[in-house]
């Protein structure tokens, strides 16, 4: 997980946000569960997804895998909208993520927001385990299941993937080409495009503290 920055809004949003939250709460204080449910989806529009998919580099904001290499994605509550329906349709509370880290999340609140919090204060990185710093990151870690099977492959494959960059450098003919080899990885990192940057970033830094 690595921070990410808030994009503009939607204008979809701006333009309904204010009416589509009066009718859903409406309906939440009638209790009618069919209205509810179909005003609910009013935040899936195309617009709100691309925009989300564009922020978040189209990765998952929480375990960072590459989403729509597989499959489509949802739009994420960071606050769940079950418990915070004023929330439902409020730009800063929508972000991209994979359906497992979606489904893990569900109504659990008390996970790194990658918004607001910086998550390398929460969370740490054994090889490609991610490992808590303080009950948030724990919190995080488990509740996400951050240590999936298929998440610590793709974490290594991406480990590998930089540590042959960083062998390019001690290979490199002379200083020069060091730094611009050097200079390329810290681009491409600081891009927030290629997978699992938070775990890349400590390979990078253990060999610039070298």
């Amino acid at each position: 997980m690595i921070k990410l920055n808030k994009g503009p809004e939607p204008e979809v949003l701006i333009r309904n946000k204010v009416q589509w939250t009066r009718e859903l709460l409406e309906a939440c204080a009638l209790g009618d569960d069919e209205r509810i449910k179909a005003l609910t989806k009013r935040y899936n529009h195309p617009d709100v997804k691309s925009a989300l998919k564009e922020e978040t580099r189209q990765k998952c904001a929480y375990c960072e895998a590459k989403v729509t290499d597989v499959a489509h994605g949802d739009i994420e509550h960071v606050t769940p909208k079950a418990t915070s329906r004023e929330k439902t349709y409020e730009w800063t509370n929508l972000t991209f993520s994979c359906q497992i880290c979606n489904q893990n999340k569900s109504k659990k609140e008390g996970i790194i927001d990658p918004y607001v919090d910086e998550p390398s204060e929460h969370i740490f990185f054994a090889g490609a385990f991610a490992k808590g710093k303080d009950d948030v990151g724990m919190a995080t870690v488990l509740e996400l299941k951050l240590n999936r099977v298929a998440l610590i492959e793709s974490r290594n494959r991406e480990i590998e993937r930089y540590a042959n960059e960083l062998e390019k450098i001690f290979l490199a003919p002379n200083e020069r080409i060091k730094e611009l080899i050097l200079a390329s990885i810290l681009e491409d990192l600081d891009s927030g495009r290629p997978e699992f940057v938070a775990v890349c970033r400590i390979i990078v830094k253990q060999y610039m503290q070298r």
